[in-house]
């Protein structure tokens, strides 16, 4: 009968060998935040209106083309800047992670090319540091060599955002895209991002302090109070945004009130009205507590 190998002392020995110290180390490397000097933005149109002009912008005169400074781009003022790192940025990482790295996709074809679904979509297998998570990309419907390509890189970030890999930058452009492809999310609850140009004209007319040239501060203004209306619930989000807006010099700016009657005020006084609704949830909640844990 076959006698069995006693394994070395050193292999049976408790706690963490040196290959799973560095697993850890590798897998931690994922995580850390990138410089922002390797974080790029992709601007996208919130406004319908934009979106459907053949300019890319409307008649509304708060939505004018000027040269974002985040992105670049010469662009209606309508738009977000969703943050990401590049294919380039991101594989760098993952060498620094683990030199052997290594992806597949999940599916092949009769040719034993990588496997695209309907939507012209790849699912991949990343493995790094012995470990292998799932992700997926596409190429927004563009067709070619170059939108193959462009689905891998996805596919590789989306994949190694399960590891941890610019997971900042998933989270705060996931909330800002889902705001760009719904932007009736906020009247629905109450608030509007935006009124028709002429309705806005024929209620109230502008009555703001004279914009320095070059400033941009239209397109401050707009960004800010996006994301007052995003974070209203929030009282960290709207100590931020004043402290931007008095930063920015645009707190006296006027913009439009809550409904129904969207009274147009000063930014300070909307972020005051919104601060004081957050306050009134927060001493509700905590004196009807064992009411909802009883529902």
């Amino acid at each position: 009968m076959p006698q069995g190998t006693e394994a070395p002392a050193g292999t049976m020995a408790e706690g963490p060998t040196s290959h799973t110290q560095n697993q850890a180390a590798g897998l931690a490397a994922l995580r850390v935040a990138f410089p922002s000097e390797q974080i790029q933005h992709l601007p996208k149109i919130w406004c319908g209106e934009c979106s459907k002009s053949r300019t890319k912008v409307c008649e509304n005169p708060r939505h004018a083309k000027r040269e974002c400074r985040a992105c670049g781009n010469y662009i209606t003022s309508a738009h977000v800047d969703l943050d990401y790192v590049g294919h380039a940025e991101l594989t760098n990482r993952l060498l620094d992670a683990d030199p052997l790295w290594d992806w597949e996709p999940v599916a092949f074809d009769q040719r034993g090319l990588p496997q695209f679904d309907e939507n012209g979509g790849l699912w991949i297998r990343l493995t790094v540091c012995g470990k292998t998570r799932m992700g997926y990309g596409d190429s927004q419907g563009k067709k070619g060599p170059n939108a193959i390509k462009e689905a891998i890189g996805d596919a590789l970030r989306n994949a190694a955002m399960r590891f941890g890999a610019a997971l900042d930058l998933w989270a705060k452009s996931d909330l800002r895209e889902a705001q760009s492809e719904h932007p009736k999310a906020a009247e629905d609850d109450g608030y509007v991002s935006e009124r028709p140009a002429a309705a806005r004209q024929e209620q109230s007319p502008p009555a703001r302090p004279a914009e320095p040239a070059g400033e941009g501060k239209e397109a401050v203004l707009d960004r800010l109070y996006l994301q007052a209306i995003e974070g209203r619930f929030n009282p960290l989000v709207l100590t931020q945004v004043r402290g931007a807006a008095a930063k920015e010099g645009v707190l006296e700016y006027e913009v439009d009130g809550p409904p129904p009657e969207r009274k147009r005020m000063p930014f300070r006084e909307l972020l005051d009205l919104l601060e004081s609704a957050v306050k009134q949830q927060q001493k509700a909640a905590q004196g009807g507590g064992t009411e909802r844990s009883a529902a």
